[in-house]
Parts: structure tokens; C-alpha cells; sequence
């Protein structure tokens, strides 16, 4: 039986929703009994409010139901990761911050608006697909990008490797203190973020999925360590568990399965919900540190910053998004320091805490208000609308895989710097040339006939391109 109830609500829609309800439930249980007990001064208050968790409960079980259960897009998908990663933690926690300084519920239905123009643009504007390879083919481009990944990486370790180390959680801040004092090119800096959101993400994919080039999984890992011991950054780490849990769980056959997406992050807050009850809420050693990874660094942070900044900028000049290093050349920019670090003063104290934000906080609420929340959901949706245009169907399954490490980006910095700084624009036209054809002994090919991936076939019954295991 694939429906009940007359085809109205799918079995797989009734899994999403239960994953997402223990998502929800863990989330919210972890926030009150630990997150704001000792980390209510970077963000994590608590204040008893049940009309606002309320409608923050009711929008997360509506765009629930809204969302498609069969991903055909790459917006799809996009949304799918924005909805699980982003979406949910940040209703939630401003519904339960307490900042009077700005009107909760409003924010709350801002970010519900914008997510749903992210949502519901690609769908009204659509454009004609186009393939890049017509011009040059994947195998050319591969060529040329590992050889570039292979300079790049040349040029990084001889910047920074007086300065590398591998460090553990508790040497991380010492490490990146290190990295900030460095007085390095601004290619070198570039490059931080290109190698470490796309570069190393997209050699990850192609390993991956290519039978024939495993080794690019060793190269994409052995890259992805080397800009760690140089950023000390906590998502790196991070993005690579998601990836991997990504690939080997929540594709089913080439197909991109909502949900285990959700089962996997409902899966993430009830380990971590199960660990802090084992520990009566007061974990230490490696056990802190994987909750600190995980909930912290990985849910929560994002929530946590839109409320901060909305509270910040209630009572500061906003900056009409002259954060942006372009329009800063039309806009002034009211500040001396950087956004996040605006935001760090006013929330700690001091100069050196880089309160580093999500899309909807440093693009919505720093630069316009709650109206900006929407606008900026407006642009996603528009850009994404673009990102349907190049990732064809066939490549969905691996310009999913590639892209993990962006999504996760857009939850901790502004979409543009994700897009120029953090690799954005490279990622897409990586994603865009997918994978190269895979290497076969020679003479296997007839003269003239056209190669095809070994790990791609196509279905018969449903025209749709699924994976083999």
C-alpha cells in the first residue's frame, strides 16, 4: 500500500514528519537543559514563551507537509538540507531566546516567509536547461581543475606551514587566534574557503561515485586536512561526517531519500540527547566536545545568531547591505569592524569574538530589518532557480553530495560571502560539469562508442537515473 487516506499523506511523508517531530522534540529538550544553562551568554537564553514556540511548532510542521517528498531538483534538495539545518533550529530558538528588544513573533514569520519564496521561486521561474560540457567536456575540465587543486594546495602549505597543526577541539581557538595573525596574501585567504566549501568537497564527490577514481577521495580528504591545520575550523570536520552519512545513507538507489535526510539529523539530536541524559546535562571530555560539535557548532549557532543580531540591530544602525564589499562602494558602511565582530562586542564584550551569522541574520535582519529577512529569501530563490538551470537531472545525486558543504556555510556566514569567498560560484560550475567519464582498460570501448558511467543506469519503468550499489 504506497497512500492512506486516499492518497492524501504518503507513508513517507508520515516518516518525515515523525523524524522531524523527534528532531524538534530533542532539539528543544537539549537547548533548555543544556545549551542555555551554560551558554545563555553567546546567545542561548531561555525565557518561557508558549505562544511563540507555538507558532514556530506549527510553521515546522507545515513546511513539513510543503515540502516535495520526491527530490527531482537540486532546489529541492537544497531546501530539503536549508529546512533540516537551518530552518528549524533557527524558529526555534529565537521562539525561546526572550529578547524583548524586538518583536519574536515577527521575525519568526519573516524567516517563514523567506524560506518560502526559497522554496517556491524555482518552481515559478524555470529556465531552459543548459549543459556546459557542450562547450568544454568533463574530462577536460577535471584535468584542469586538479591540476589548479594541486597548485592550490602547493601554494597554501607553503603560505601557512610554519603555523600548521593538527588540533584538537580544546586548541582550536589557539589555533585560529594563529591563523588571524598572519599577515597572508588575500589569494592564500581566498583559498581557505574555496578549498575547503568546494575544491576538496567536489574531488570528495567524484571519488565517490567513480568506481575508477577512488583515489580522489584520498586527495579530497588529504586537502581537507591540510586547510584544517591551517583554519582550525569545527566544520570542516563537521561537513565531512555529513557528506559521507549523506552518500551512504540517504541515497537509496540514486535516489535522494527525504526521509533519511531527516532520520539522519533527527538521528544526530537524539544521540546527543541520549548522551547528555547519561550524563545528567554535564558532560566533559570528549563527550562535551562531540555535543559542542554537533549541537552547538553545527544546529544551534545558527538559530541562536539570527536572534542575537535581530536584538543587536534593533537598537544599532542597520548597514543597507553595504557588508557587501561591492555595494560598500555605493553604501557606507556605519561600522569600523567587520559585521561579525560588531555583533561579537556587543554580545561578549572585547574586540576578538566573531559572532558569525546565517543568511537571514547578516543579509536579512543586519541589513534590512525583518523586511530584509525576505528579501534575501527572494534572492535564494532566484539563484537557486539559476542552479536548476545547469544541474540536470542525472547529476542531482552528486551536485547534492558536492554542495553539503556550502549549505552548511550559508548557516554561519552571508550567502554572498558563501558565494564568492566560500566557493559558492566555483561549487556550481563544478557541479555543473558533474563527473568526468570513468577510466576503462583499454580496447573495452569500440572505436566511437560513446563511454558511460558504470555506476549510472537507467530505469525502464520510471525514466529516472538511479545508482547501483
Amino acid at each position: 500500500m504506497e497512500h492512506v487516506r486516499g492518497g492524501n499523506i504518503s507513508y513517507k511523508r508520515m516518516f518525515v514528519i515523525l523524524w522531524v517531530a523527534i528532531y524538534v522534540v530533542a532539539f528543544v529538550d537539549i537547548y533548555i537543559k543544556w545549551a542555555s544553562v551554560h551558554y545563555s551568554y553567546i546567545g542561548f537564553p531561555y525565557v518561557y514563551n508558549p505562544s511563540d514556540t507555538s507558532i514556530s511548532c506549527v510553521l515546522i510542521f507545515l513546511f513539513a507537509l510543503l515540502l516535495p517528498i520526491s527530490v527531482t531538483r537540486y532546489s529541492d534538495f537544497f531546501c530539503w538540507m536549508l529546512y533540516l539545518m537551518a530552518f528549524i533550529p533557527t524558529l526555534l530558538i529565537v521562539a525561546m531566546q526572550g529578547y524583548e528588544s524586538f518583536d519574536a513573533s515577527w521575525l519568526i514569520v519573516s524567516v517563514a516567509a523567506s524560506f518560502f519564496l526559497i522554496l517556491y521561486i524555482p518552481r515559478v521561474i524555470r529556465f531552459k536547461p543548459y549543459s556546459l560540457t557542450s562547450q568544454v567536456s568533463a574530462g577536460t575540465f577535471f584535468f584542469v581543475f586538479f591540476a589548479f587543486y594541486l597548485a592550490a594546495i602547493a601554494f597554501y602549505v607553503g603560505t601557512y606551514r610554519g603555523m600548521m597543526s593538527f588540533s584538537g577541539l580544546d586548541e582550536i581557538y589557539e589555533q585560529r587566534a594563529r591563523f588571524g595573525g598572519m599577515e597572508a596574501s588575500a589569494l592564500a585567504l581566498y583559498l581557505t574557503g574555496w578549498l575547503s566549501f568546494a575544491m576538496s568537497p567536489y574531488l570528495l564527490a567524484v571519488g565517490l561515485f567513480d568506481q575508477t577514481r577512488r583515489w580522489a577521495v584520498a586527495v579530497g580528504l588529504a586537502g581537507q586536512i591540510i586547510v584544517f591545520m591551517a583554519f582550525a575550523g569545527k566544520i570542516m570536520l563537521a561537513m565531512l561526517v555529513v557528506m559521507f552519512g549523506f552518500y551512504f545513507f540517504a541515497l537509496k538507489k540514486g535516489r535522494i531519500s527525504t526521509p533519511r535526510i531527516a532520520f539522519g539529523f533527527a538521528a544526530l539530536a537524539g544521540s546527543i540527547f541520549a548522551i547528555l541524559k547519561a550524563t545528567n546535562y554535564e558532560p566533559d571530555g570528549i563527550v562535551l566536545d562531540l555535543a559542542s560539535l554537533i549541537y552547538m557548532r553545527t544546529l544551534g549557532i545558527q538559530g541562536a545568531m539570527t536572534g542575537v543580531y535581530a536584538d543587536v540591530f534593533s537598537h544599532n544602525p542597520i548597514t543597507y547591505w553595504s557588508h557587501i564589499n561591492i555595494i560598500n562602494q555605493i553604501v557606507s558602511y556605519p561600522y569600523r569592524e567587520p559585521l561579525g565582530y560588531v555583533v561579537g562586542m556587543k554580545l561578549v564584550g572585547g574586540t576578538g569574538f566573531n559572532a558569525n551569522a546565517n543568511f537571514w541574520a547578516t543579509d536579512g535582519v543586519a541589513a534590512y530589518g525583518f523586511m530584509g529577512v525576505v528579501i534575501i529569501g527572494a534572492v535564494l530563490g532566484f539563484l537557486l532557480s539559476l542552479a536548476n538551470k545547469v544541474v540536470t537531472p542525472d547529476r542531482l545525486p552528486f551536485a547534492a553530495t558536492v554542495s553539503i558543504p556550502f549549505i552548511m556555510s550559508l548557516g554561519n556566514v552571508s550567502l554572498f560571502t558563501s558565494l564568492i569567498t566560500g566557493g559558492g560560484l566555483i561549487m556550481i560550475l563544478m557541479i555543473a560539469y558533474g563527473i568526468p567519464q570513468p577510466k576503462k582498460p583499454r580496447g573495452q570501448d569500440s572505436p566511437g562508442e560513446p563511454r558511460k558511467l558504470p555506476m549510472l543506469r537507467r530505469s525502464a519503468t520510471a525514466g529516472q537515473t538511479i545508482r547501483q550499489r
